[in-house]
């Protein structure tokens, strides 16, 4: 009998615009976004900004972070809050312990918000991590206590990037967008099906929720610009997310690879 073969799992890394290393395209298409959003907001108050997909696996945690670290190389003072209670990454890209107290703690009372803040070592950028898993995420980010969150934090900070998930796997994005100022919308470049960004669209417009604009990831340096990635960008990979845990269905995988990552 032959002995089957197990491929090594293939884990995600963040191509940051605060490594000096960085590609000048893929640090130059953050600059850009970020030039976008001032525009936006020297029209209208643009200071709580959320950022989904429409489904999984299409860069919105990427861009949530990178977006973050960009504005606040500007002098920007910059919180990004992970929404994403299902299924939390923001931990592996910043390089930060996953069972760092966070948003979930902070909404049943356990930690004071200010404690459970922490700021990324070299930068203007502070992060409020997911926290614990919660039975409820729906219920949580729609509560009036993630509302007086979200006020607070609003007078704290000249941005508050909230990284949240995919508008049409689950309700949370929809719950959470009527506290926004806008969203951003990221889409997978010639991958993601028209007719479900259309769809997210009319979720997102459905629950009152802004559009700012959408984002470009995974978009190939061949074709005329790059809006957030470049073929630089360890995000050309696929990656598995979702399915037997986490979006769509909480039965936990026997097999999960706890070195797996999600977007």
């Amino acid at each position: 009998m032959s002995r089957q073969k197990h491929k090594k799992p293939i884990t995600k890394q963040l191509f940051s615009v605060a490594d000096e290393n960085a590609p000048f395209t893929y640090v130059e298409a953050y600059k850009m976004l970020c030039t976008n959003l001032e525009f936006i907001t020297a029209a209208q108050d643009c200071k709580k900004i959320m950022i989904t997909s429409t489904l999984a696996n299409e860069g919105k945690t990427n861009v949530s972070v990178n977006l973050a670290l960009t504005l606040a190389g500007y002098d920007k003072k910059v919180c990004l809050v992970e929404c994403d209670l299902r299924r939390p990454s923001v931990h592996r890209f910043i390089k930060v312990n996953r069972n760092t107290e966070g948003l979930t703690n902070v909404l049943k009372g356990e930690i004071e918000l200010k404690k459970a803040i922490k700021n990324v070592t070299g930068t203007n950028m502070d992060i409020l991590l997911a926290g614990a898993t919660p039975p409820n995420p729906s219920e949580l980010l729609s509560s009036t206590k993630m509302k007086d969150v979200i006020d607070e934090l609003e007078g704290m900070y000249d941005y508050v990037i909230y990284d949240t998930p995919p508008v049409l796997l689950v309700t949370d994005a929809a719950a959470l967008g009527r506290f926004m100022n806008g969203a951003l919308l990221v889409v997978k470049h010639d991958a993601t099906e028209k007719g479900l960004v259309v769809k997210a669209k009319k979720n997102l417009d459905s629950a009152g929720v802004k559009i700012l604009g959408a984002v470009y990831s995974i978009y190939s340096e061949k074709s005329a610009r790059a809006y957030s990635y470049s073929k630089y960008s360890s995000y050309n990979y696929y990656y598995y997310y979702g399915g037997y845990y986490g979006y769509g269905n909480e039965r936990k995988s026997k097999k999960k690879d706890e070195n797996q990552d999600e977007d």
